[in-house]
């Protein structure tokens, strides 16, 4: 059965999310989430849970955040809760929430690892990357987001289990992390210290190309993401065919209105009531696994 999901921006007009009926939303749970705007704390998740599950639309999690020793004790914690609270999905990029839904699933007698949604950004790049996840229980596997069209369908034919693949069909990608604060670091070293704000959104440029990236540093370290947000287009119409059923739109750096709208265009284009060229198509054309290789092309 076909899932729309949307990853929210912020926790702003949700009676029009929900009046939108996305299969799924996705929000963070601090301070399990990374790049995510629209986080709640353990605390105010029971409410949401109830909120969402009364308009039929599941909650997903955002725990991409990676798990430190010292953070340890305290994640196994929260993610113990938030299962409590009856949320209907985890997506993760650390393998370590794998143990810990083993670990608390032998407590209290349930099969926690289909709540699991691996989403490791760049790295799920073939249908037997998915299937080594799948194979081992999770709900989903979420692709790459540097595959061309025909990458993605050659992933689904080669998944044993297609239609638990996910693709992110509308939104801001990650270019790269690092848990060093690079953004501090570069205008202490231009001299420039005092124009540093945690959590500001700054651009950057590479030599080799022109587009101007999405960057900002926070308490995990400094992120990177891509200029413009991918767009499926009618490619979404390809994907669909080849047995894919999860589509994420996320609203990251954009809006909830605008996560709404696309939402609703993208339902249209496969269900052919829209010109399919309503929104065009940028999904990586050159057949590499390597958007971010050196080239003066931008992508």
């Amino acid at each position: 059965m076909r899932m729309w999901i949307l990853a929210l921006e912020d926790l702003s007009n949700l009676d029009a999310v929900m009046e939108c009926k996305p299969d799924a939303v996705c929000i963070g749970l601090a301070p399990l989430a990374a790049r995510s705007h629209a986080c709640v704390q353990i605390e105010e998740l029971p409410e949401m849970v109830k909120r969402f599950h009364q308009h039929d639309i599941q909650l997903l999690i955002n725990a991409q955040g990676m798990i430190e020793q010292s953070q340890l004790a305290n994640v196994r914690n929260l993610f113990h809760q938030a299962i409590d609270t009856g949320v209907d999905g985890f997506y993760i990029a650390d393998d370590g929430y794998i143990h810990l839904a083993d670990e608390y699933g032998n407590q209290i007698g349930r099969d926690l690892r289909q709540l699991l949604i691996i989403q490791p950004e760049t790295l799920l790049c073939s249908g037997q990357d998915a299937n080594f996840y799948l194979e081992q229980g999770l709900q989903a596997a979420s692709l790459s987001h540097e595959l061309t069209l025909d990458e993605i369908v050659a992933c689904a034919q080669d998944c044993s289990n297609a239609k638990n693949l996910e693709v992110l069909i509308s939104g801001h990608y990650s270019w790269m992390e690092s848990r060093r604060p690079l953004i501090e670091n570069y205008l202490r070293y231009i001299k420039r210290r005092d124009a540093f704000e945690q959590n500001k959104v700054y651009t950057i440029q590479e030599q080799m190309r022109d587009a101007r990236l999405l960057t900002w540093q926070d308490d995990q370290g400094t992120h990177i993401m891509s200029d413009l947000p991918i767009q499926a287009g009618s490619d979404l119409c390809a994907i669909a065919d080849s047995g894919i059923e999860r589509f994420r739109i996320d609203a990251f750096l954009k809006s909830n209105e605008w996560g709404i709208e696309m939402l609703q265009t993208y339902r249209k284009i496969l269900g052919h009531s829209l010109n399919e060229n309503s929104i065009e198509s940028n999904l990586k054309q050159e057949e590499t696994l390597i958007r971010k290789e050196k080239t003066n092309v931008r992508h």
